[in-house]
C-alpha cells in the first residue's frame, strides 16, 4: 500500500513539474524590419548600427529581430541581428538573399514575410516597414508620389503594400515613413494588424530613433506609450526637431467610419468643400502636390453637429491611443508649421477641382464604408 501511494507521489510530482515547465517555455515576438532602400540607405545603415549597439538580450526577450534589407531592384537580403554569447554585442547572422525581385512588389512582400515566420515562428510578430510614403496618395500624379517605397523610380500603392500583407497575422505595423497615419491609409490596412504607428507628417531621413525604442517592441505586451514618448523626447532635442507620431487601435476604425458617415450622410460623391478651410491643420505638403492634407479632426468637426461633435471626439479616444507631437512640423512644400492641433490622424476633403484625385479616390475602403 505504501509503495502505492509513493509511486502516486512521483506522479503526481512529476505532472506538476511538467506544468511548470510548459509555463515556463521562453516566450517570444518576431519583429520583422522590411527596408526598401531608394536614397535613404546610408540613413538606414546608420539606424541599424546604431540599434546593434544599443540592443542587448535582454532587450530581445526570446524574441527574433529580422532584416530584410532591399538595397536596389536587384538584391536584397536577409539577416537576424543577433547577441553573441561569448561578447554580448549584437551581430548579423545572414539568412537569405533575393536576386531579381522587387521589394516594391505584393508578391514579394508576402514570400519574405512567409520566410521570416517559417525560420521563426511565434506566438507574436510585428513588422516595422521603411522607406520614401506619402500615404494613399496614387503615384500618377508625379514623381513625388507614392504610398510606400521607392526602388528605381517606381513606386507601391496603397492598395498593393495591402495584398502584400496577410490578414491578421501582425500584432503592430509601425511605419518609418512620411504621412502614412492618414485615415485613409490606416482602415485600408486595419485587417493586417492590431495597432499601426506612425506619423501623418513628414518624417526627418533620421526616422525612428531605434536605439532609444527597439526594447519596447519585445515587451511581452507592446510598451507603446514608451516607444512614442521615446520618439517625442529624441526629436524635441534632435537638429530638426519635428516629429509627430500616433497609434490607431484598428479595430476601433469600424465605429470611427459609422460616426463620419452619419456626419457626411447624403453626400455621396459630392465634393464635401468647395475649397479647403485656411485655418485647419496641414499635416502633410509636398511640391507639385495638387492637394495638402489635413488633421482629421479639423476636417471633420466642421461638419459635425453638437451631438456628433461629442460622438466623434469620444470615438478618436479609442481609434488612437496614443499621440506625441512637436511644437512645430515639417513640410518640404510651406517650410516649418505651427502645430496647434493634431488629432494622430490627417485626411483628405475632396474638393471639385480635383476631379481625377477624387476618381482615385473612391477606390479606397474609407471612401467606400463612410460616402456611398
Amino acid at each position: 500500500m505504501k509503495i502505492k501511494y509513493i509511486i502516486c507521489f512521483f506522479v503526481a510530482i512529476s505532472c506538476l513539474s511538467g506544468c511548470c515547465r510548459e509555463e515556463e517555455e521562453p516566450w517570444g515576438r518576431t519583429v520583422l524590419f522590411y527596408l526598401v532602400a531608394s536614397n535613404l540607405g546610408n540613413v538606414m545603415e546608420q539606424n541599424m548600427n546604431d540599434m546593434m549597439v544599443a540592443l542587448t538580450q535582454t532587450h530581445l526577450n526570446n524574441g527574433h529581430l529580422v532584416v530584410f534589407y532591399s538595397r536596389d531592384k536587384d538584391y536584397a537580403e536577409m539577416y537576424e541581428i543577433q547577441i553573441d554569447k561569448t561578447t554580448g554585442r549584437a551581430v548579423k547572422q545572414p539568412l537569405r538573399t533575393y536576386e531579381g525581385k522587387s521589394a516594391i512588389s505584393s508578391n514579394v512582400m508576402q514570400e519574405v514575410i512567409n520566410d521570416a515566420i517559417t525560420l521563426f515562428p511565434a506566438k507574436s510578430y510585428g513588422m516595422v516597414l521603411s522607406s520614401h510614403g506619402t500615404g494613399w496618395l496614387p503615384t500618377d500624379f508625379n514623381m513625388m508620389f507614392r504610398s510606400f517605397g521607392e526602388e528605381n523610380k517606381k513606386k507601391m500603392e496603397i492598395y498593393e503594400l495591402a495584398a502584400g500583407l496577410p490578414n491578421h497575422l501582425f500584432e503592430f505595423l509601425i511605419f518609418d515613413v512620411c504621412s502614412m497615419a492618414s485615415v485613409e491609409c490606416v482602415y485600408e490596412l486595419k485587417n493586417k494588424a492590431e495597432y499601426i504607428v506612425a506619423s501623418p507628417s513628414e518624417t526627418m531621413s533620421y526616422g525612428i530613433p531605434y536605439k532609444d525604442v527597439i526594447q519596447y517592441l519585445f515587451t511581452k505586451k507592446v510598451d507603446y506609450e514608451n516607444f512614442i514618448n521615446g520618439f517625442y523626447t529624441f526629436y524635441t532635442e534632435y537638429n530638426a526637431p519635428y516629429g509627430n507620431i500616433s497609434v490607431t487601435e484598428t479595430s476601433e476604425l469600424e465605429n470611427l467610419a459609422h460616426i463620419v458617415r452619419e456626419i457626411v450622410g447624403g453626400r455621396e460623391d459630392k465634393a464635401l468643400f468647395e475649397a479647403p478651410d485656411p485655418n485647419w491643420q496641414v499635416l502633410t505638403s509636398l511640391p507639385n502636390c495638387p492637394t495638402k492634407l489635413y488633421d482629421f479632426e479639423d476636417v471633420i468637426m466642421a461638419l459635425a453637429s453638437n451631438d456628433q461633435y461629442t460622438h466623434i471626439v469620444a470615438t478618436m479616444s479609442g481609434v488612437i491611443t496614443g499621440k506625441r507631437f512637436t511644437p512645430t512640423l515639417y513640410c518640404t512644400q510651406d517650410g516649418i508649421l505651427n502645430v496647434r492641433q493634431f488629432s494622430g490622424l490627417s485626411i483628405y476633403p475632396m474638393q471639385t477641382s480635383l476631379s481625377t484625385l477624387n476618381t482615385w479616390y473612391k477606390q479606397l475602403a474609407w471612401y467606400k464604408a463612410v460616402y456611398e
